[in-house]
């Protein structure tokens, strides 16, 4: 799965569920690892690293893997003393140069900002301030991130459950067992009481997260069951949070289904965290009877796409054609290779239409499956819903040395925009001789993306002219 296969059935979930009155979005680490920031397993063994509570990471990671981890950390924090804090900030950031929003960000920024201001809430679990850049770089004005129940006159207020960790700042962070311990003690914090009114005012979104943090378990248990008859609370299960294959997935689906509804959440299960994006993005639209879910937006375009195939071949192969000459120009190469990937909605992205060729069997094109791991990049770009550039592993002979992969964002008149489809670019050198100029080629790839991204949207939802 990936985004264009989001189905009908899953988005019903959210129905009379509260979401139309109020959502409350709760984003964990998986929102951030995607950014570039690490998950909990790498901050730890870089504490203990750092400290010299360990000398070697192979022995921070028996100690993680066989004991409670937040305990674990506590040898880091009697070793660090008064340093504590910054040697925080410095594990948490280190080797970090940039960082941007990532797909999940950016979605629970957007439903956040679509809003009349009072009809959603953001919470998170992670340090980091990213929701607060997210919200600044779309509203040009300063998000405030809260860490305590005092009021606050910022209308783009972003709720840190365990406190906040910038490059310049710590403050009020829940990180070791003491820190929770003392914190799950506390039932009257302000922590406890955001999840009981979140779910008092309509339904609240997890996502990102693996739920292993015991105070947000016994937050969630207090309040789901004191309003169990009012308003659901949705636990967005991505497998790539999990690192598991598919098939490893596919054996674990029961037993992780029924244990959330055990304790009265509803579980849905994605494949990457994107999807987890992409249902966000929806939440604002799927309470009308004429609503399309992704799959059947995805399904549609797949579908009105093979219908004409040989007509639009070469339509799509002659704006490949005038693409593939703007891009050599930016990259600064002779050659290259521009690929349209097409989603058909079911877990596969299908070649549909390359430059330098003319496919005349549509049942011949070649498929690729989708997702954060997917063997091809064109399948891990649509998982990912992001940029990606890798070389390519082989002898030597071929021609192609790298490759970029983009998502192509398909919109349409009613719904939110989907990722459908993706392009790659073939090239003659490495990455690391492209990587620098991005500030050169990345604008014109992605109006490239868009122009394709109109033309796809044209022939599924508009006119079939598409001249």
């Amino acid at each position: 799965m990936s985004a264009p296969d989001i189905t009908a059935e899953m988005m019903d979930r959210f129905r009379n569920s509260g979401a139309d009155v109020h959502t409350t979005i709760l984003l964990g680490a998986g929102a951030s690892t995607t950014s570039g920031l690490p998950d909990w397993d790498t901050f730890a063994t870089r504490l203990l690293l750092q400290s010299r509570s360990v000398l070697e990471e192979e022995t921070a990671k028996l100690l993680l893997s066989r004991q409670d981890p937040l305990i674990v950390v506590e040898a880091a924090r009697v070793a660090f003393g008064k340093k504590w804090e910054p040697k925080l900030r410095n594990a948490l950031y280190d080797g970090v140069s940039s960082l941007d929003p990532s797909p999940l960000h950016l979605a629970a920024v957007g439903h956040f900002l679509a809003g009349k201001g009072e009809d959603s809430s953001l919470v998170t679990l992670n340090f980091d301030t990213l929701l607060e850049e997210a919200i600044q770089g779309e509203m040009g004005c300063e998000a405030i991130a809260v860490v305590d129940a005092e009021p606050h006159d910022s209308a783009h207020a972003v709720h840190h459950l365990h406190g906040v960790i910038t490059p310049t700042r710590t403050e009020s962070v829940i990180l070791t067992l003491s820190d929770f311990t003392s914190l799950i003690a506390a039932s009257d914090s302000w922590q406890s009481e955001y999840f009981r009114s979140a779910l008092s005012r309509g339904a609240l979104v997890i996502a990102g997260t693996s739920y292993r943090d015991p105070d947000v378990r016994q937050w969630l248990h207090a309040a789901v069951h004191e309003h169990r008859a009012e308003n659901s609370a949705f636990v967005l299960l991505a497998r790539e949070g999990f690192a598991v294959s598919k098939e490893d997935f596919k054996r674990i689906e029961i037993a992780l289904s029924d244990q959330w509804k055990a304790v009265g959440l509803t579980p849905v299960l994605l494949q990457d965290h994107s999807d987890a994006a992409q249902i966000i993005r929806e939440l604002r639209h799927f309470h009308g009877d004429d609503y399309q879910s992704p799959q059947e937006r995805a399904v549609e375009v797949w579908h009105r796409h093979s219908r004409d195939f040989d007509e639009l071949q070469l339509k799509y192969v002659e704006r490949l054609e005038v693409g593939a000459a703007t891009m050599k120009e930016a990259l600064d190469v002779m050659k290259l290779n521009l690929t349209l990937w097409l989603s058909d909605g079911e877990g596969r992205l299908a070649r549909w239409a390359a430059q330098d060729r003319l496919y005349r069997d549509f049942d011949a094109l070649r498929t690729v499956e989708t997702g954060h791991d997917s063997p091809w990049i064109a399948g891990r770009a649509l998982g990912a819903d992001a940029l990606l550039f890798q070389d390519l592993d082989h002898d030597g002979t071929k021609q192609w040395k790298s490759v970029l992969a983009i998502p192509v964002p398909v919109r349409h008149p009613n719904f939110p925009t989907l990722s459908s489809a993706v392009l790659t670019i073939g090239l003659p050198d490495s990455a690391s001789r492209f990587e620098s100029s991005n500030l050169t080629w990345g604008p014109p790839l992605a109006e490239l993306a868009d122009e394709l991204g109109s033309l796809l949207s044209s022939v599924a939802f508009g006119e079939s002219n598409i001249e």
